[in-house]
C-alpha cells in the first residue's frame, strides 16, 4: 500500500494496494443489493431508489481501481477510477435530500420550505456538483495534459467540493430548523427522530469526506495527502461504506410513509391522507424563489395550507388533484408544464368562448288552456 513511497512509472505515484478494492468491491455489493431488497420491499422509490446506484458508482470505480494495480503505467484506469469514485459521494448526498424533503411532506406545516423544493434547488446544485467534478476530474488525473489543464481541472473539481460543502451547510440548517419546530410542537415520533439522527450523521459523513478531498486538491498532487494511499482508503473508502451501511441499519423506508400525501395531523398521532402539497408557481418563479417568499409576503401561500381542513374538503381535493393529473406522456413531452388549459404559458393563451345569450319570449300555457305571452324565459341560443 502506498505510503508515500514513488514507484517508478505508476501514474498512481505509488504503487496501488491490490487487496483493499476487492474488499471494498464485496462490501459495497452486499450493501447496495440489500439497499435494493429493502426499497422493494418498503416500496420506498422516491426516496432510496437511487441507494444501490450509488454503490454501483463504488463498485466500479474500486473495480478501475483493481485493474490499475495490475496496469501502474496505463492513465486510462486511473482517469475512469477517480472520476466514478468521485460521483459516488453526490449521490448519497442527493439522497439525504430526499430523505428531508419527504419528512417535510409527511409534516407540512412545520417546513421551513416547500418539500418539492427541497429536492429541486439541492438536487439542482448536486447535478453542478456532478458535472463539475465529471469536467474537473479526469482533466486532474490525466497526467499527459499540460500543466495548466490539469490546473483548471484542479480548479473545477475544488469549486465542486466546495459547493458541496456550502450545500450540506444549508441542507443542515434546514433540518435543524425543523428539528426545532417539530420538537416544540411535540409531533416528533420515535421514528422520526430516527430519521433525523441518521440524516444528520450521513450528512456530516459525506461533509468529512468532502473536506478531505477539498484539502487535498488545494494542496496539490505534491501533497502528502495525495502521495499516502493510506488517506484515501480511510477518508474516502471506509467512511463511504459506513454511511451506506448506516442507511441499511436504518432504512429511511421502513420509517417514513410512501406517499407524499400521507401527513401526520397537529396532534401528532394520526394520519392523515391529502391531495399531497403541489406547488402550482411557474417553475422558473421556484427556481428563483424556493422559499416561496413572495407568498408569504402576500398570503397566498395560505391558499396551499391544506392540513388544516376537514376530511370531507381533503376528499374532495383528491378527487381534484386526480382529475388534473397528467398522463405519463404529458408529463415527458412537456416536463415544465407550459401548454395546455392549466400550463404555465397555455393558461393565458386559452380564450375563453361562450354563446350570446338572446331573449326569447316563450308563451307559457295558461291552466285554462290560453296563453300569456307576457312571460319570458332566456335561452341561450
Amino acid at each position: 500500500m502506498g505510503m508515500g513511497d514513488y514507484s517508478p512509472g505508476s501514474v498512481w505515484y505509488y504503487a496501488p494496494n491490490k487487496a483493499a478494492p476487492i474488499l471494498f468491491i464485496v462490501l459495497f455489493f452486499i450493501s447496495g443489493s440489500i439497499h435494493a431488497w429493502q426499497t422493494l420491499k418498503h416500496k420506498s422509490w422516491r426516496t432510496t431508489v437511487l441507494l444501490p446506484w450509488a454503490a454501483l458508482l463504488m463498485i466500479a470505480g474500486f473495480a478501475m481501481r483493481e485493474v490499475g494495480a495490475y496496469h501502474t503505467d496505463n492513465l486510462t484506469y486511473l482517469i475512469v477510477s477517480v472520476v466514478l469514485i468521485m460521483s459516488g459521494p453526490p449521490v448519497y448526498a442527493l439522497i439525504n435530500y430526499f430523505i428531508l424533503s419527504r419528512i417535510l411532506y409527511y409534516i407540512p406545516y412545520l417546513a421551513p420550505m416547500h418539500p418539492g423544493r427541497v429536492a429541486t434547488t439541492f438536487v439542482g446544485l448536486d447535478a453542478v456538483c456532478e458535472i463539475l467534478i465529471g469536467q474537473g476530474a479526469w482533466r486532474m488525473a490525466n497526467s499527459s495534459m499540460t500543466l495548466a489543464q490539469r490546473r483548471l481541472g484542479a480548479h473545477l473539481v475544488t469549486a465542486s467540493l466546495s459547493l458541496q460543502a456550502a450545500l450540506f451547510g444549508a441542507f443542515g440548517l434546514l433540518a435543524a430548523q425543523f428539528h426545532i419546530r417539530a420538537s416544540k410542537a411535540g409531533v416528533l415520533s420515535k421514528d422520526l427522530r430516527t430519521v433525523l439522527l441518521v440524516l444528520y450523521v450521513s450528512a456530516s459523513i459525506v461533509t468529512i469526506r468532502c473536506i478531505y478531498r477539498l484539502v487535498e486538491y488545494i494542496e496539490g498532487w505534491d501533497s502528502a495527502i495525495y502521495k499516502n494511499e493510506v488517506v484515501f482508503w480511510i477518508f474516502e473508502a471506509v467512511i463511504m461504506f459506513l454511511n451506506t451501511a448506516l442507511l441499511n441499519f436504518y432504512h429511511p423506508g421502513k420509517r417514513l410513509p410512501r406517499s407524499n400525501s400521507v401527513f401526520l395531523d397537529r396532534d401528532g398521532v394520526t394520519e392523515r391522507r391529502g391531495p399531497g402539497w403541489a406547488d402550482d408557481r411557474p417553475w422558473i418563479v421556484t427556481l428563483f424563489d424556493p422559499f416561496d417568499v413572495h407568498g408569504i409576503l402576500t398570503g397566498k401561500d395560505k391558499k396551499t395550507q391544506f392540513w388544516d381542513m376537514s376530511d370531507e374538503e381533503l376528499a374532495r381535493l383528491r378527487a381534484e388533484a386526480k382529475s388534473n393529473k397528467r398522463s405519463v406522456l404529458a408529463g415527458f413531452l412537456d416536463p415544465f408544464h407550459l401548454w395546455g388549459e392549466r400550463g404555465y404559458i397555455g393558461k393565458h393563451l386559452t380564450k375563453k368562448t361562450g354563446g350570446n345569450n338572446n331573449t326569447v319570449v316563450a308563451p307559457t300555457l295558461m291552466e285554462d288552456g290560453g296563453t300569456n305571452s307576457v312571460q319570458e324565459t332566456k335561452t341561450s341560443v
